[in-house]
């Protein structure tokens, strides 16, 4: 249009331009004839444009009518609560259907096909009926203006004369929606063209290349081919258009996402990236036009998907030939070799995906069916399309699948499969097309079952070739054909003893039981696990069923054989079932209950073979019992080793309870077989040993379960806790709090953000593993209670009173707070799948976040200024550790630069922030003794400047390239330095808050700030000389050595470490100061500048960690005031020998000399000599316990320690133990008792100095050399040492058994034989522990010298052995007469016989009397054979040496 009035006003200006040359009035005149001419034909091009612009050419002789419908409606649908606007459009409608309906009556009228003339004239009458309806509602509308009811009236009257007019017109309104998704189709297409040659025009002057770079990406990166969208929907004029593809290609459009969205969001973000503005404009305009064009093709998309509704099914059929094709094309690449998985494919990803597109196409195929039995058209084609989109993501997996796989058969067999999935697929959906418009017709119904049947056993072939299927099937065909053999009338006979085919039964069947766990195993693993299995599985039973029908030729009858033949008909059955389940769970993990068929299979299975093994080994009393145990412990094995799947409906309590209850009868039950086992002599050593094991082990998960029931169940007590913690803020006032409120501030801020991470933590665990919360609840009680301790004096020490009561009201609140989520915790614990605890859970948690909230702004009120200095070294210290993982990075290489970015695009942003952060460190030391307000932006302010401050080292850093790791870590520690020493200064900041100038945290303050003005100047040096390759190490070199000497100035402050480590860690940091050493000294000779950053990077880290492990190992409380100053002292030698090492390393490298080098090893050697002293120190703070763990010598020194502290242990029972209360025998009792208790705690006093006193002779003999650290004579040291270790041993158990029966007498069950018995008992084993004491004591010793003389006036921990032997002695003496002479003993043996005067029952009373006589007798010679028997097996034990002092 535009084009043509530029035409006619170049025709005006030839007209103008003529009548000025001249005045021929005849030339004039042809002049404007031909001017005319060229008017008329500008105004006839003009309106065939304007006619056409938007349906393209005429379509039908109705056309005008229906572009005035279609208008018309389109601008009711958009009027929708404008009432008159609506009826004003009504009328046009009317107008214009009134104008339809007269056109094809006329058509009517003329036409001579009497059939053609009846269609046009009911098509006449539909659309006047709609007409009709139409205007009624128009008069609604129009009558009742406010009315919605009436507006949706008039909507859908217009959308029934809409449809009406369609089918009226002969789908004109069709064919135009769909010319119109044409022509959208060639306009975003043109755009899409557009933008990239824009694109790829303005590549060439772009100064962004990673913009440039996805700019072409997202122009490669297409989800549909926008050139090829007029091809998807052009069709034949003279079928009128095409319809049928435009449905799919809407369905393309309006189910993904927008396709030109990335590219128009590239092109946009490049344009402020072109230099040339030309291009850029050009780009920008093509992005928008772009834009533009997407929009409107997704517009017409979607209508023509409305419109074109009833055409799905016709879709859905083109789709699935589509996809029949592209499977042959799959096909015939596979034969040629060149069928390969798409990214991302992998066979277990694949498998997966065909067994879940299998069951969607099933489901669809139902929903289908059901459609077309209602006989909705509608529903039928969405029904249609939803089967097509499940049969094309089976035709992706089934691909992948083949892809995947380098068998060729295999590939070709799952081609093909699902190339006739989609054949059949396709005669279902045309069959539905043809079923749908006769719902009730019992012929269609028919063949459409037979269809979907055909369809259904297309998708089990399918499915069967996937790798692990097949050899499924396989073995199913084997037990199949294995079973074969059953149905023979008569078996062979046996050609085997009864005992070599029950052997061979019992082995084949414990291979069976094996297969089938694993099978259960594999079918939850890959394809090619279940294959394997499942193959072994078929190999097992045809094994088994070998042995059973050898074992069936034992029988001597025909009844016999029948029952073994069932039995094996039995176990083929339930074996194929677990073959089908197993197949089953493989092709559809997620699919409910297979798990649970799948074990309930493989239980049948065992069941089967236990009940034919029970069968064939009757003959064996006990046999089978012990068997069928056997196989189904191996059952249950498998559920233990996966506890993932819930087995019961139990909660977890009553688990435990049930448990606990079951492994008490466990334990009777073994103790029953140890008793009634007939066994031969040589398994019974066995079947003690096993029955030992079997006891320890139920013993181990009785406690274990005791642990778990009380770690369940301290929910209340940690809420006990917690509102405990809560009262005692409550309480009567407390003495003047120690720190400042400062101090108490800074604590609370850390606890209470502690609080938060574990309430953050316990909303994670309650959905991934509520099995955690109790020990997150545990913490959280812990940090309450810290919490609250610091809130009291925090309170006291707080500005004025109603900023205390604030803090404490807050932390109050946050208690009940904390012990609501503890509680819910709990609860969740016990049922951890209950979605509404899971709920109040995190509902709990939210309300305790807030209330952490407002404790620290309870905090802050108190002193936003020093709050503020918190949250800003909390910042800092982020920042650090973010810097260490840079250098992490850095040091192992992969610090890379970004795009081509140099080191020089950098410099200045490094020292523009550095010095802003000197001018902010300055404000911040000025404010220090100002207003909080101020302090709490100087804070922030220098926070925020270290944090741009990393960030541009950081990248300066990684441009300086990956190639060169050692350059960056410099760079990155003297920032880190930087930020260490903010830190440092930030926290002296708020320790000097508002203290007076002459105050201490004053002074420091100064010398913190004096510390940040040097670290940022040797960053500055650094910045600068870090491209200069003659000085950038030398550089390096001096910011090591400034940061060692503040690292050991903070090594010599009397201030302790945070925390503390063990000797064992200090003696691995000395390691680090060798090697360091040594680098320096090849640096020192070398005089390479990437020598030196490599030792000043390797030296900072040595020492700063040397300093620390020194000081923590130090600090620890086990280690002496002298062993600590020792090593402090050696630890500051060695940092300075080593710093006197680097500053003449640097003096070499300013003026390197023959001479000074030959200096390197005299400093070397003093660094190395100091690392010695630092090992010696470490050495001394184990002491004398310095010794090689592994030692045989040292265990036995841990089992004398471990008995002492059991019969500790045991002593400290006794002396809780009262006597009990008897009214009417007080004063007798009482006595007894009392010596009862005495002379038992004496003994347990007496055994545990005994065994200390042993444990010391047994290091007096490693301190003589006797027994070594690592001794020549190992193994016989390893005899004395087990010696040693079973007296030890010995005397504790024995300890123990006295303090039983102690207890019993003590109880009221007094047994005088038990209590003897138990202090001889301990005696004995003293005596054995004394000679195994002796055994290599040399008699000249003053330990041997001890024993003679006694212990006298030795304080009872440093007692000789003798010494406490002979006290223990003496007091089991004392406990066996106090015994002995007990009247409860006595009372008990001087009872009255009453006898009876009658004669039978005297001799009756004789008789009995005799049998208790002969009973007690035999007792008493079974129990001294019993002794002697033990004593006997507890003599083979015995070290060499101890037999023959034990004889003795």
């Amino acid at each position: 249009i535009e084009a043509g009035k530029l035409v006619a006003k170049s025709a005006e200006g030839c007209v103008e331009a003529s009548q000025a040359a001249t005045n021929d009035d005849q030339l004039l005149k042809q002049v404007g004839v031909a001017a005319t001419a060229v008017t008329q034909a500008l105004n006839d091009l003009l309106q065939h444009i304007k006619q056409h612009a938007t349906g393209g050419q005429p379509i039908g002789r109705y056309d005008q009518a229906t572009d005035t419908i279609l208008n018309v409606t389109e601008n009711i649908f958009s009027s929708m609560g404008d009432a008159g606007e609506m009826v004003r459009q009504a009328r046009i409608l009317a107008q214009a259907t009134s104008d339809l309906v007269n056109a094809i009556k006329a058509d009517a009228e003329g036409e001579t096909d009497l059939e053609n003339s009846r269609k046009l004239l009911s098509a006449a009458k539909m659309l006047a009926d709609a007409t009709a309806k139409m205007v009624e509602a128009a008069k609604g509308a129009a009558a009742h203006p406010d009315s919605e009811e009436q507006q949706q009236r008039l909507r859908e009257a217009a959308e029934g004369l809409r449809i009406a007019t369609n089918a009226a017109a002969q789908n004109a309104i069709k064919k135009k929606l769909v010319h119109k998704l044409e022509v959208r189709s060639k306009q975003a297409a043109a755009s899409a063209t557009q933008t990239i040659a824009a694109a790829q025009h303005a590549a060439a002057s772009n100064k962004n290349p990673a913009a440039q770079q996805q700019l072409v990406q997202s122009c490669k990166v297409r989800i549909w081919d926008l050139p090829a969208c007029p091809s998807r929907v052009r069709g034949s004029a003279g079928h009128g258009m095409a319809v049928l593809p435009s449905v799919l290609f809407s369905w393309l459009i309006l189910s993904t996402p927008q396709p030109g969205g990335k590219m128009v969001a590239a092109a946009k973000a490049t344009v402020p990236t072109i230099a040339d503005q030309a291009s850029a404009m050009q780009l920008s305009q093509c992005a928008k036009n772009l834009a533009a064009a997407l929009a409107e093709l997704r517009t017409a998309a979607q209508k023509a998907q409305e419109t074109c509704g009833p055409l799905e099914i016709d879709s859905a059929l083109s789709m699935v030939q589509s996809l029949e094709r592209d499977l042959q094309e799959a096909k015939a690449a596979a034969r040629d070799g060149k069928l390969k998985p798409l990214p991302g494919e992998t066979m277990e990803k694949c498998a997966q995906d065909l067994g879940n597109s299998t069951k969607a196409v099933s489901s669809a195929i139902a929903q289908l069916l059901g459609e077309v039995a209602q006989g909705n058209e509608n529903y039928t084609g969405i029904a249609a399309r939803d089967v097509a989109q499940a049969l094309r993501s089976l035709s992706q997996a089934a691909r992948g699948v083949a892809a995947n796989t380098s068998d060729p058969q295999v590939q070709n067999a799952m081609l093909e499969c699902a190339g006739d999935v989609m054949d059949k697929a396709g005669n279902l959906i045309e069959e539905a097309r043809k079923g749908v418009g006769k719902p009730g017709d019992p012929e269609s119904q028919q063949r459409l079952a037979q269809v979907a049947k055909a369809v259904s056993q297309a998708l089990n072939r399918c499915v069967n070739c996937l790798p692990g299927q097949r050899d499924v099937d396989a073995a199913i065909r084997t037990v199949s054909e294995a079973s074969k053999k059953l149905l023979a009338e008569s078996l062979p006979p046996s050609t085997k003893s009864f005992q070599e085919a029950q052997s061979q039964l019992n082995q084949a069947a414990a291979g069976l039981n094996q297969s089938a766990n694993e099978l259960v195993q594999a079918s939850r693993g890959t394809p090619q696990d279940l294959a394997k299995s499942s193959g072994k599985f078929g190999q097992d039973f045809n094994e088994f069923l070998e042995a059973g029908v050898e074992m069936a030729g034992q029988s001597p009858n025909k009844e016999g054989q029948a029952q073994v033949v069932s039995n094996l008909k039995s176990i083929s059955m339930s074996s194929s079932k677990l073959l089908l389940a197993a197949k089953a769970l493989s092709a559809d993990p997620s699919a409910p209950n297979l798990k649970n068929q799948l074990a309930a299979a493989a239980r049948a299975v065992t069941d089967s073979i236990n009940q034919l093994i029970t069968m064939c080994t009757q003959q064996a009393p006990g046999q089978k019992e012990c068997d069928n145990a056997l196989r189904e412990l191996e059952t249950v094995r498998e559920l233990l080793e996966n506890p993932t799947q819930a087995v019961n409906d139990m909660s977890y309590f009553n688990c435990l309870d049930s448990v606990m209850e079951n492994s008490k009868v466990l334990g009777e039950a073994m103790a029953g077989i140890s008793q009634h086992a007939k066994n031969t002599a040589h398994t019974q050593e066995a079947l003690e040993e096993a029955v030992q094991m079997m006891k320890e082990a139920v013993e181990d998960l009785t406690t274990t379960l005791n642990e778990a029931a009380s770690a369940a169940g301290v929910v209340g007590g940690m809420v006990d806790s917690i509102t405990q913690a809560i009262n005692q803020l409550d309480e009567g006032p407390m003495g003047e709090p120690d720190g400042t409120f400062v101090d108490y501030q800074t604590t609370m801020v850390k606890t209470a953000k502690a609080i938060a991470v574990t309430v953050q933590e316990m909303v994670t665990k309650s959905t991934t593993n509520p099995d955690e919360l109790g020990t997150l609840a545990n913490q959280l009680t812990s940090d309450y209670g810290q919490l609250a301790l610091q809130a009291k004096p925090a309170a006291i020490t707080a500005e004025n009173d109603e900023i205390g009561s604030h803090i404490k009201n807050r932390v109050q609140e946050l208690g009940h707070g904390c012990a609501a989520l503890v509680t819910k915790a709990g609860a969740l614990q016990c049922s951890p799948s209950d979605a509404y605890t899971k709920k109040e859970l995190i509902e709990c948690a939210r309300k305790v976040s807030e209330k952490v909230s407002h404790v620290l702004a309870a905090l802050q009120a108190g002193n936003r200024g020093t709050q503020a200095c918190i949250t800003a070294a909390s910042a800092v210290s982020g920042i650090i550790a973010d810097l260490d993982t840079t250098i992490m990075f850095a040091t192992a290489g992969t610090l890379n630069r970004e795009n081509a970015e140099t080191f020089a695009d950098h410099r200045e942003g490094i020292l523009k922030t550095a010095k802003a952060l000197v001018e902010d460190t300055k404000v911040l030391v000025q404010n220090a003794t100002a207003s909080q307000e101020k302090l709490a932006q100087a804070a922030q302010s220098s926070v925020a400047t270290i944090t741009r401050l990393a960030e541009v080292v950081k990248l300066g850093a990684a441009s300086l390239g990956s190639e060169d790791p050692e350059t960056q870590v410099v760079l990155i520690n003297a920032v880190k330095d930087v930020a260490k020493a903010l830190g440092d200064l930030i926290s002296a900041t708020k320790a000097a808050a508002g203290k007076a100038g002459d105050d201490p945290s004053v002074y420091q303050l100064k010398n913190s700030a004096k510390v940040m003005v040097t670290n940022v100047t040797s960053l500055l040096k650094t910045v600068k000389a870090v491209e200069d390759e003659a000085t950038k190490g030398t550089r390096a070199l001096e910011a090591t050595i400034e940061h060692i000497r503040q690292e050991l100035a903070v090594f010599c402050a009397q201030v302790p470490p945070a925390k503390t480590s063990t000797p064992e860690d200090f003696i691995r940091m000395t390691k680090g100061i060798t090697m360091a050493t040594a680098k320096a000294v090849a640096a020192g000779n070398s005089c390479r500048q990437e020598d030196v950053i490599a030792t000043a990077n390797l030296s900072r880290r040595a020492i700063a960690d040397m300093l620390r492990s020194c000081k923590e190992a130090a600090y620890h409380p086990e280690v002496s005031a002298d062993v600590r100053l020792r090593a402090l002292r050696y630890g500051k030698e060695c940092a300075s020998g080593y710093l006197e090492l680097l500053e003449h390393v640097l003096v070499i490298l300013q003026k390197p000399s023959h001479e000074l080098k030959q200096q390197l090893t005299g400093y070397s050697k003093r660094v190395a000599g100091s690392v010695t002293e630092l090992i010696q120190a470490a050495e001394a703070m184990k002491g004398t316990e310095w010794v090689d763990p592994e030692d045989p010598t040292v265990i036995a020194e841990n089992e004398l320690l471990g008995a002492a502290a059991a019969i500790e242990a045991a002593a400290k029972k006794l002396e809780q133990l009262k006597p009990r209360a008897k009214p009417k025998q007080a004063d007798e009792s009482l006595n007894f008792e009392e010596q009862i208790l005495e002379a038992a705690k004496s003994i347990a006093a007496a055994t545990s100095a005994l065994v200390k006193a042993a444990s010391a002779a047994q290091r007096e003999l490693v301190a003589q050399g006797k027994v070594g650290a690592i001794p020549a004579n190992a193994v016989d040291d390893g005899q004395w040492s087990q010696g040693l270790i079973s007296a030890a041993r010995m005397v504790a158990a024995a300890t123990n058994n006295l303090c039983e029966a102690a207890n019993a007498a003590v109880q009221g069950h007094a047994s005088e034989e038990k209590l003897i018995s138990s202090a001889k008992q301990v005696a004995a084993s003293t005596a054995q522990l004394l000679v195994a004491c002796k055994v290599k004591a040399d008699q000249d010793s003053e330990a041997m010298r001890r024993l003679v003389t006694g212990a006298g006036s030795v304080p009872l921990p440093f007692l000789s052995a003798q010494a406490a032997g002979n006290a223990v002695k003496r007091a089991s003496d004392h406990l066996v007469k106090a015994a002995q002479k007990a009247a409860a003993f006595q009372d008990q043996e001087n009872e009255t016989v009453v006898v009876k005067e009658k004669m039978v029952g005297g001799i009756a009373q004789i008789i009995a009397a005799q049998e208790e006589m002969l009973r007690k007798e035999r007792e008493l010679e079974e129990a001294r054979k019993k002794l002697a028997m033990i004593r006997q097996q507890q003599y083979k034990f015995l070290p060499s040496e101890l037999r023959d002092e034990g004889q003795n």
